[in-house]
């Protein structure tokens, strides 16, 4: 382990040099491919493409297929022409179709992908050859935007503020953009060249074309732009951008014995969103005072593991331009998490309201984020980014009848700070560092929460050739608290240090500092028309601890992961894709106890009919489960055979179906499985309307239950669980234009476990899953009925370019019994019939522009 820590160090040392040389071999040639023209006469937005310059403007003919048959000439001829003004970019694309009437329109929200025909239109306006800009239109006027970051990442929450207007006639369909030189971050009066593509969707032949190739085949996607020249500004770029924001909202709660709770409750407020163009290529966003009541409420879970529940961020400010602040220390069926995780900010309090009897209590729900900044862009060839948000101290109100009333701190005062900063080199390699903090002003009944907490790293990509790279990270820690808090640390299940069987880490209850670091290497092969691997070996140290403002399940484990593909995107007799892959992955902690050790195989296919079908299997060998116990001994698992299933039918029909299916067991008592069938239809063009339903099996033959104290000994208690879970999802979208549009989303989820043969753990390493437990008479009872009804409905008005007009209402029905039967009528009849608590707000934003 010494070895590999002292390896990625002196990596990082000897890393620019490294870099450098590999530049020198795989930078790509730049080509001047494109001009664009200045315009004399101001030009019209309406799509007919009528103005003189686009008479003048040459044109870009040479699209190639991307998909299907990457590299042929495509099916239908386009043409695309640049232009500009003193304040913005300006590009007129002609979609010549040979058959007009088949051309697909589907009308849905902005930022909605269908599977209509589509024109995009992506602009590099650094020149770095790593981020870029998309913006892009269907034949009906519905637009979507992202940016693109890393050569080839995208956010989709990215929102710009332009324009784009089309028209259709028997030659096929136009699309004619303005796109603002300010929303580009574009200040050139030399004519300096930007990156550019155009890229072609023609839905009913699931068909691709770009200029130039974009390949499939190939690492990145930005870095194979195109160039052009010729774009010149005047004048500067307006550079404020200002986004006031007003909000009355109407609270509908259920009846409550608590004094605190009013059965309405209306409420309002103002903030203010900020955006300001530094320079070219650096932006400052703030927010002061946001909200966030139009953003779908998070899916219902019940977790009966030891690690805590991932759940993506929603809130628009924090998703918009993420993609900076990421630093991976795990990756997990493409699920990454790292030193900064923004739902950290503006968390749900970590103390509850200490009651008396007869008192009652009124908590907020989360901690308000009293204002938040960032600073994303380029610096030269530096790409970086920066953020601080304040949250205010939260109390609740205590009190009773007759009881003077008291406040309580249940969270406290917070800072949060990250700083990201990469260094781009020609040939698509980056080194890169980030740091975070978070700092607190403690109440005295918050002192078991960190004071202050600290991580940093570094990372690194190194191109060695256009298909090979090295990659890995670095990465430390440090915690600082009163003894309680650290204590308290030590003792969570993400270290658990006070395991009686693990003899390479202690608990200290003087500490007042926890530190630990990680960091991984991999080795892959990044593009190939026919196969790509990776290798890849890291460890997180007992210590090492990023929760405060990062997302870590656990750390002491060292683990290796290897991975093989080989991919045939060349359409054949019966497909039009084939993928296999070999997946080998295991992990130890750091006393060598083996957690995981398992090997998967899996094909996808798509057909030439659009049908896609995915199957895969796996081996997992024996677990040691490490933290099953919440702090106690660890317990072998046994080894376990699974396999997963998929099956999807033409997703641009009218009507399509999905199917996903998991089945696993371990022949000792314990299996698993899952059914999600889901079914998506269009009646009108701008109508859709898609259900799902999922039902999860759980029989696990030793499902932890309670640790318990008895004369000063501790008893671990198991029993059989038998789980069923599920739940429908139901959504409704209606587009009225595509500035107008009504959403719909509703889920009712059960889940109810009965636990039975109670047991208790007698030696957790004995090899036989039998030896390791004794029959065991359980006083409690922990049979759980969960019970519970989501909804959010929104309409959403963009009533000019950049302001919008919300209208939302959200209902939350929850229940629980201790009863662990599932039946479907009575609990689902449950869902529907628990106390509701409804909001209804109105928001209304105005964007400026200065």
């Amino acid at each position: 382990m010494k070895l590999l820590i002292h390896g990625a160090l002196l990596a990082t040392l000897f890393l620019p040099a490294v870099v450098a040389a590999a530049t020198a071999r795989a930078a790509a040639p730049v080509m001047i491919d494109a001009i664009a023209v200045p315009a004399s006469s101001p030009i019209v937005l309406d799509g007919k493409l009528t103005e003189a310059v686009w008479e003048q403007a040459p044109a870009i003919k040479e699209f190639v297929q991307r998909e299907p048959a990457e590299g042929s000439a495509p099916s239908q001829r386009t043409d695309a022409r640049i232009a500009y003004d003193s304040s913005a970019l300006y590009v007129a694309v002609r979609a010549h179709d040979t058959e007009p009437e088949r051309i697909v329109g589907m009308l849905t929200r902005r930022d909605q992908r269908s599977p209509s025909d589509w024109i995009k239109i992506v602009v590099d306006s650094y020149f770095d050859r790593r981020s870029a800009y998309e913006f892009a239109v269907n034949p009906v006027g519905v637009k979507t935007d992202r940016y693109y970051f890393n050569d080839g990442a995208s956010d989709d929450s990215w929102d710009a503020v332009w324009d784009v207007r089309v028209a259709r006639d028997a030659d096929g369909w136009t699309a004619e953009f303005r796109i603002p030189f300010s929303q580009l971050r574009f200040n050139s009066s030399d004519g300096g060249p930007v990156g550019f593509a155009v890229i072609r969707e023609v839905g009913r032949l699931a068909e691709t074309s770009t200029w130039p190739l974009l390949s499939r085949n190939a690492n990145g996607f930005v870095s194979q732009f195109a160039e052009v020249r010729g774009l010149r500004m005047s004048g500067p770029p307006k550079k404020l951008e200002l986004l006031p924001y007003t909000l009355g909202s109407f609270s509908l709660n259920p009846t409550s014995d608590n004094p605190f709770v009013e059965r309405t409750d209306p409420a309002g407020s103002l903030g203010l969103d900020l955006k300001y163009a530094v320079r070219p290529g650096l932006t400052v966003t703030a927010t002061v005072n946001p909200d966030f009541g139009q953003v779908e409420a998070d899916p219902a879970v019940v977790n009966l593991d030891a690690f805590e529940t991932f759940f993506q961020e929603r809130r628009p400010f924090f998703v918009e331009g993420s993609g900076t602040f990421q630093f991976n220390v795990d990756c997990s069926d493409g699920q990454c998490t790292g030193l900064f995780y923004s739902r950290r900010i503006g968390r749900s309090p970590q103390a509850s309201a200490s009651l008396a009897d007869g008192e009652y209590a009124e908590s907020p729900l989360s901690a308000t984020i009293l204002g938040a900044a960032k600073v994303t862009g380029r610096v030269g060839k530096f790409s970086i980014g920066a953020l601080s948000a304040v949250t205010s101290e939260e109390e609740a109100t205590i009190g009773g009848l007759g009881l003077a009333r008291r406040a309580q701190a249940i969270e406290p005062l917070s800072g949060y700070s990250v700083i990201r900063a990469r260094r781009e080199f020609a040939n698509q390699s980056n080194i890169g560092f980030m740091m975070t903090s978070t700092n607190r002003k403690l109440a005295e009944s918050l002192n078991f929460l960190p004071e202050d907490s600290y991580s940093g790293g570094i990372d690194y990509d190194i191109r060695l050739s256009r298909r090979f790279n090295l990659s890995g990270f670095w990465a430390g820690s440090r915690v600082e608290g009163t003894t309680e808090a650290v204590t308290r640390l030590q003792r969570n299940t993400v270290h658990a240090f006070q395991r009686p069987d693990a003899d390479h880490v202690e608990l200290d209850v003087t500490d007042t500092v926890l530190s630990g670091q990680a960091g991984a290497f991999n080795v892959g092969k990044i593009a190939g028309e026919k196969t790509r691997f990776s290798a890849n070996y890291g460890f997180k140290s007992p210590g090492f601890d990023v929760n405060d403002l990062g997302f870590q399940r656990r750390a002491d484990e060292r683990y290796v992961s290897h991975w093989f593909q080989m991919r045939d995107q060349v359409p054949g007799r019966f497909t039009r894709s084939f993928i296999w892959n070999l997946n080998q992955y295991a992990g130890w902690n750091f006393a060598g106890d083996r957690l995981w050790n398992s090997g998967n195989v899996n094909m996808h296919w798509t057909w030439k009919n659009f049908y896609t079908t995915s199957v895969g299997f796996n081996v997992n060998g024996a677990p040691f489960r490490d933290r099953i116990t919440r702090g106690g001994p660890g317990v072998f698992g046994n080894s376990s055979l699974a396999s997963w299933h998929s099956f999807g039918t033409d997703g641009r029909k009218s009507l399509s179906f999905f199917y996903n299916g998991y089945v696993e067991s371990d022949r000792k008592g314990t299996t698993r499985a899952n059914a999600g069938p889901s079914v998506t239809w269009r009646p009108t063009a701008a109508t859709s309307v898609s259900t799902g339903f999922r039902y999860n099996v759980n029989n696990d033959d030793a499902q932890w239950v309670a640790n318990q104290n008895v004369e000063g000994h501790s008893r671990y208690v198991f029993g059989r669980l038998k789980q069923r879970t599920s739940a429908f999802n139901f959504r409704v979208n209606y587009t009225l234009t595509p500035n107008l549009s009504i959403q719909t989303y509703a889920e009712p989820f059960v889940s109810a476990g009965a636990y039975s043969d109670y047991k208790l753990l007698v030696n957790g390493r004995a090899p036989e899953h039998t030896d390791r437990y004794r029959a065991y008479a359980y006083g409690g009872n922990a049979d759980f009925n969960i019970r519970s009804f989501r909804t959010t409905n929104v309409l959403r008005w963009e009533y000019q370019p950049g302001s919008s007009m919300f209208v939302v209402w959200q209902q939350n029905r929850s229940g629980f019994e201790d009863i662990g039967s599932f039946d479907f009528g009575r609990d689902f009849g449950g869902a529907f019939s628990a106390p509701a608590h409804n909001v209804f707000l109105v928001k209304l934003s105005y964007w400026l522009n200065m």
